[in-house]
């Protein structure tokens, strides 16, 4: 299938700057997305990239069934209560691991998160049982990134780019993750699933987006769990800290989770394409006592 995207981005990205800055929520069912995006209609391919390229975002409704990603928080629960927390550069061999980040431990990142964080990889053994259920939806981001759709999949790290899926756990008592961009060098849109709902998994706190005036947009009041939201990696995002109020209990697992899908420079690509910090004035603030 020939891919109309690639096209487009090529041009939209060498004759205008990155957005940084949230414009506005878009709202759509995620089959009538993924169908538009595959049917690769001419007007709706230059609408929907120019869209992104303004700093909109899309909320996909009913990506995921509830049921699935509430099995898929139990079994990564599970796993995690047997798993250490470690860390594992991306090369050859690399195992799925948990790194819980504490304030401590995100001093070692190029910028602030306190999250308990899942990494699995698509050589090893599946331990969600998800890859297949994940990547049926996820080939709909990559072909809009101007990619096959089954883009890096059998990739291992001495290829250079690499899918890891993160299921995420912000926890109650100051879970956040510090303002931000992403890198574009792999994938066009950043995108994540909702596993968690405001007001009833977690009740203060939650993902925003920066706006052209420097302030932050929240999104969770339009979230349900199922839903995908997707961007332009360049516009300022982050994540509020989770009832910052409550005393944090790592091992009760309460809070915010979030099932994230990127494509990343392994460890064997030299001057790797990263996330990047924004000044400390755009961070949030997180709990000095983790």
């Amino acid at each position: 299938m020939e891919n109309q995207y690639k096209a487009k981005w090529g041009s939209l990205e060498i004759t205008s700057p990155p957005p940084s800055g949230f414009r506005k929520l878009i709202t759509m069912e995620f089959e009538e997305f993924q169908g538009k995006v595959l049917e690769q209609d001419p007007s709706f391919v230059s609408i929907l990239l120019e869209s992104l390229y303004a700093g909109d975002f899309y909320l996909l409704k009913g990506a995921f069934k509830k049921d699935f990603l509430e099995e898929l928080k139990t079994k990564t629960i599970k796993y995690a209560e047997k798993s250490p927390s470690a860390y594992h550069e991306m090369i050859e061999g690399c195992p799925d691991f948990q790194r819980v980040i504490d304030h401590e431990t995100s001093k070692l990142y190029s910028y602030t998160a306190i999250r308990r964080s899942h990494f699995f990889f698509p050589w090893n053994n599946d331990p969600l049982d998800c890859f297949e259920a994940v990547n049926k939806r996820w080939r709909i981001f990559k072909f809009l990134s101007g990619l096959p759709l089954d883009a890096y999949e059998k990739n291992t790290p001495k290829d250079g780019v690499v899918d890891r899926i993160q299921v995420a756990l912000y926890p109650a008592g100051g879970g956040g993750l510090a303002s931000h961009t992403d890198p574009t060098k792999t994938q066009k849109v950043i995108i994540g699933a909702m596993m968690s709902k405001r007001g009833e998994d977690f009740q203060a706190g939650g993902f925003f987006c920066v706006d052209c005036d420097g302030k932050k947009v929240d999104f969770e009041d339009h979230i349900e769990v199922g839903d995908f939201v997707c961007g332009y990696p360049t516009v300022v995002h982050g994540v509020v800290s989770v009832d910052p109020s409550e005393p944090v209990d790592w091992p009760s697992f309460k809070g915010r989770w979030f099932l994230g899908l990127y494509s990343n420079d392994s460890n064997h690509v030299k001057n790797r394409n990263t996330t990047q910090r924004i000044p400390e004035e755009g961070r949030i603030e997180v709990p000095l006592t983790f």
